[in-house]
């Protein structure tokens, strides 16, 4: 049976919440054959990820996943099979009232964490005033939780990549991006701002072997015009301080921001949707976490790096230790700052492990893949009958 998905995404002021949604509604509909119209209120950005994307249509096609622009005035529609509601975002009101007549599966697919208290809330039901049930989602890299996004053939692609470069060279040429220096470190920074980035370009223009770095067109570039106050930094903009190489690229097609992972080093991250694929990347990386005020994502932070270290940590102490001290120094960036680049190279010499650990993480089930044989439990126990959604055989 081919089932209906409604996924609906708020986009806040970034890109994770459109990202995860649009990657989401690809493997459903690529991987599984579901039917999915995914509802997005800020067509704009998510242009940014798929350039297909037209911002004067109602409702469009892109990749035969249904696209419906979100307006504040819901229109009456008949709600699909399974509903997913993003990030805690608020449906409709008509939407939900038709949903009271068909029932379907609601599920809230909450962010990321790997602290221990989300392997009990995942799958929860929780009784809405109106009777209808939510179940919770948590997408999470320990057992119990929801898994992450990946694509069947994602590490073999990745692989293939890293094999080949004649492959890279082509990518880069298509791209317009900068080919690496050779015998040097290679970066992308994908953050939000930050004041060490300054310091840390200006620690690796004095680094002993060339040091390639590469800044999507971003919020990042904010922290990045502080170091070169003369320099107009825009997607094409190339230059070279000592032993760095700096290249401003474009905003890559999400489908494209693999291959820049795969091509650097080490990369810096944020949010959700790009950290993911820093797992998958088998590559060294620091996330960059989005601070609150009440300083909780620091515990979320040591959350993850305990979890994904494993029963390694004996070994990444380098990982642990720049990945606080880099999200420390945006909070307080007066106090001392460790040697950015001894701290880099020390990630770099670990890249097996990284490796290593994107396969182990690989045996477990996706986050699509989970939420399908989720929808196929709910009906078959909610019809007494056996249901099968494609896919998942």
């Amino acid at each position: 049976m081919r089932a209906n998905w409604d996924i609906f995404c708020t986009v806040i002021d970034n890109f994770g919440d459109i990202g995860t949604c649009w990657r989401l509604a690809r493997l459903l509909r690529d991987e599984h054959d579901q039917y999915v119209r995914l509802w997005v209120d800020d067509l704009a950005t998510m242009q940014r990820l798929v350039p297909a994307t037209r911002l004067e249509l109602v409702g469009q096609y892109i990749d035969g996943i249904e696209i419906r622009h979100w307006p504040r005035d819901f229109p009456p529609v008949q709600p699909a099979q399974v509903v997913i509601e993003a990030f805690g975002c608020t449906l409709p009101e008509g939407y939900v009232a038709a949903m009271r007549k068909v029932r379907p599966l609601w599920i809230n697919l909450e962010y990321f964490s790997a602290e221990d208290w989300v392997a009990g809330c995942h799958g929860l039901p929780s009784m809405q005033r109106d009777g209808q049930v939510k179940y919770f989602f948590f997408p999470g890299i320990q057992p119990g939780t929801g898994g992450l996004l990946r694509e069947r053939g994602l590490l073999a692609a990745r692989d293939a990549f890293l094999a080949d470069p004649m492959l890279r060279a082509r990518w880069c040429e298509a791209w317009g991006i900068p080919a690496p220096a050779e015998g040097g470190l290679a970066l992308s920074l994908f953050t939000y701002e930050h004041p060490a980035l300054p310091v840390m370009l200006s620690e690796l223009a004095r680094a002993p072997c060339p040091v390639t770095v590469y800044v999507p067109q971003g919020r990042t570039l904010n922290s990045i015009r502080e170091a070169f106050m003369d320099r107009t930094l825009a997607p094409g903009t190339s230059m070279i301080e000592g032993r760095l190489h700096l290249h401003v690229i474009p905003f890559l097609p999400q489908a494209e921001y693999d291959r820049l992972l795969w091509l650097c080093d080490i990369n810096f991250v944020r949010g959700e949707e790009s950290l993911t694929r820093a797992i998958w990347s088998g590559r060294p990386f620091i996330w960059h976490i989005y601070p609150t005020e009440d300083m909780a994502h620091l515990d979320k932070l040591d959350a993850f790096v305990g979890v994904y270290a494993g029963h390694a940590q004996s070994g990444c102490e380098p990982f642990a230790a720049m990945m606080r001290a880099w999200n420390e120094a945006a909070l307080n960036p007066g106090e001392a700052a460790p040697s950015w680049w001894s701290s880099l190279e020390q990630l770099r010499e670990r890249a097996p492990w990284f490796r290593a650990r994107s396969r182990q993480l690989a045996q477990a089930d996706d986050l699509a893949t989970q939420l399908v044989k989720f929808a196929v439990n709910h009906y078959n126990a909610k019809f007494k009958q056996p249901l099968s959604l494609s896919g998942t055989d």
